[in-house]
């Protein structure tokens, strides 16, 4: 099983709809806690920390900036998920 492969086995194992195509899925774990994203897999956005969607880069191309702005602990993304409910226009 190539890398790829295994990156798309995990994701799916530990992903979360939160709203039509949006959902919290996991990119990694850390010292036993799990990084999530809160992505729009039809449009392949990621919502950042000013709750702004912006396009999910690639491996190489992912700065520390960008995965600041857009990797959060479970409690963070959540709360990030239901503040952007708040303020998004329907």
């Amino acid at each position: 099983m190539g890398e790829q492969d295994k990156i798309k086995w995990f994701e799916k194992a530990v992903r979360f709809q939160l709203e039509g195509l949006i959902f919290m899925i996991m990119k990694s774990r850390k010292g036993g806690a799990g990084i999530w994203t809160i992505e729009d897999t039809g449009s392949k956005k990621v919502l950042n920390s000013n709750m702004e969607w912006e396009t999910e880069l690639s491996i190489p191309k992912r700065d520390q900036a960008f995965l600041i702005r857009t990797r959060f602990d479970l409690e963070t993304a959540m709360t990030i998920f239901e503040q952007y409910k708040m303020i998004a226009v329907q």
